[in-house]
């Protein structure tokens, strides 16, 4: 099927009037209400940056000596509220290597430290995907794509994690050390990173896998260094949290995007749910060590790898789809350079704009995240052996 409506100068035009409308938008929920509360609140009576409010007070209490507050959620909800005069009840559930990259945020006041954070954050993000998919329109659709808006409004740590992953993957053929270790620092999102081992061992790329060890190792050994051992028994001891807060509906299910809150939202009970993101979990690992041993192109072995990362992990957030802008660009840039399998524009388009309509579904307890991340991993391990073979046939000579 030919999609006329996605053609290049409406993927030139489109994503800038996308991007004026952010703009206005964040004026009407940001700028306007930004000097109603001590470093400003936003029209939801939030802190300005929503969450990296957590990062900047985890940050403060780490300069002075009091990180083991951060993993005592009464002091740190504490802590917060006597900050910003607002209650933003939401405790701490990140490992100790995340505080290692958060230190300096609070050595800027809040507000300054929120710009710098999302200028540096979102400029690696950006670099990445230009590398990725090296076309004038690139960039503008990375900054129209709804994942985006999202980070940025929670002034979440998506961009890092993107480009850090992007970037480590980037590097790995040729500068596999450099590239092993940007990885590596990806640990201090644990969940995020777990799949990353086993892709590596599949893809018998051991300099990358050792130096992933030794990136890994730095974070613990510089957490350990900077904040001594308590801080990781805090951390040990609230381990379980976040399960118990899914269990006894403190979390906002419909605000999460796995397989295990879609359930949860049908009406599923949580050890069913348990059980399918299990299987769930099991198949994705199975799929990426395939197409990572068959040393399948890299726009393939880096898209089933952040995919999987999504539909691997039961606790991810909308904000969170921002990883899938590199597989959206990778597969994008294969479209647009070496042809469009059927249906490929449509479903790719669907992964775009799905941070926007995942919210406004989740009103009425429908979450189609899922349904479209497994749709596009299904589009990654077939779309490679079709095109294989487009190629093969292409170098056959002509009889």
């Amino acid at each position: 099927m030919h999609v006329k409506w996605l053609n290049q100068r409406r993927l030139t035009i489109y994503p800038r009037i996308i991007v004026a409308m952010y703009i206005i938008l964040g004026g009407a929920l940001i700028v306007a209400p930004a000097f109603r509360g001590p470093g400003g609140t936003d029209l939801y009576n939030r802190p300005l940056g929503a969450d990296f409010s957590h990062y900047w007070v985890a940050s403060s209490l780490a300069l002075t000596g009091q990180a083991t507050i951060v993993y005592d959620p009464p002091k740190f909800i504490a802590a917060e509220e006597a900050k910003f005069k607002v209650e933003f009840p939401i405790p701490w559930f990140y490992p100790p290597t995340f505080l290692v990259v958060l230190l300096p945020l609070a050595l800027l006041p809040y507000i300054p430290s929120l710009i710098a954070w999302l200028a540096l954050t979102l400029s690696g993000y950006l670099v990445i995907l230009r590398r990725i998919a090296p076309h004038p329109a690139t960039i503008w659709l990375a900054l129209a794509f709804p994942g985006t808006f999202q980070n940025f409004f929670h002034g979440q740590n998506g961009f890092l994690s993107a480009a850090l992953i992007g970037g480590g993957l980037l590097l790995l053929d040729q500068f596999p050390l450099a590239g092993g270790f940007l990885l590596g620092l990806v640990s201090y999102k644990p969940h995020l990173t777990v799949l990353i081992p086993l892709a590596l061992i599949a893809g018998k790329r051991w300099q990358a896998l050792i130096s992933l060890l030794i990136a890994a190792s730095v974070m613990v050994l510089s957490s350990f260094v900077l904040f001594g051992k308590d801080v990781w028994l805090a951390f040990l001891n609230n381990l379980s949290l976040p399960m118990k807060l899914l269990e006894n509906g403190s979390l906002p299910i419909n605000k999460m995007v796995t397989i295990f809150s879609a359930l949860l939202e049908f009406g599923a009970g949580l050890h069913l749910a348990l059980f399918i993101q299990v299987c769930v979990m099991l198949a994705v690992a199975l799929a990426i060590f395939l197409v990572w041993h068959q040393n399948r192109p890299l726009s393939s072995r880096a898209s089933v790898l952040v995919i999987g990362i999504l539909l691997f992990t039961p606790y991810l957030f909308a904000y969170d789809l921002t990883l899938l802008a590199l597989p959206l660009a990778w597969l994008g840039w294969e479209g647009y350079t070496k042809g469009w399998i059927h249906g490929e524009r449509v479903l790719l388009f669907l992964g775009w704009i799905m941070p926007f309509i995942t919210p406004i579904l989740a009103l009425i307890n429908f979450q189609i995240a899922p349904l479209i991340l497994v749709a596009i991993m299904i589009l990654v391990v077939k779309g490679s052996t079709i095109r294989a073979s487009f190629a093969s046939e292409a170098a056959k000579p002509y009889e």
